[in-house]
């Protein structure tokens, strides 16, 4: 349990980091297209190990939450270009 408690962390701080990245990023349209090239590739395995549909789903989870995360940056942009107050 401690081994999976460890990589949820490691997972959150990833996760962490990205958003950050997202968040300063220049040109989060750029960014967008960018990952959504990547997540449409197959997941390779680690290793050379056989690939679970757990692994597949964790990588699934991790893109939407991206994808979530750049979405928002990208609104949040546009509502600023729109209402410059």
């Amino acid at each position: 349990m401690d081994k999976l408690d460890f990589m949820n962390g490691q997972i959150r701080a990833l996760l962490n980091f990205a958003t950050a990245v997202i968040k300063s990023y220049p040109s989060p349209e750029i960014l967008q297209h960018h990952f959504e090239q990547v997540a449409r590739t197959d997941p390779t395995s680690p290793e050379g190990l056989s690939i679970s549909e757990a692994y597949v789903d964790g990588i699934a989870d991790i893109d939407r939450q991206l994808a979530v995360a750049l979405e928002q940056v990208i609104q949040n942009a546009h509502r600023r270009e729109a209402n410059p107050d």
